[in-house]
């Protein structure tokens, strides 16, 4: 009876770690999407910049 229940404890904590390892994924991916588009967003205040700076001479 005891190996059952650790049997059946142990497939749920396998099946935790896998569902922990898909959100680790996705949360990683979804920084580096974050990390993208801030610097997108950087170069096009740069671009902004330098065209203000030209209109201003």
């Amino acid at each position: 009876m005891t190996d059952s229940v650790e049997n059946l404890i142990l497939e749920h904590l396998k099946r935790f770690q896998v569902g922990q390892d898909n959100i680790n994924r996705k949360l990683d991916e979804l920084i580096r999407r974050t990390s993208n588009l801030e610097a997108g967003q950087a170069s096009i205040i740069q671009h902004l910049g330098h065209l203000a700076a030209a209109d201003a001479s």
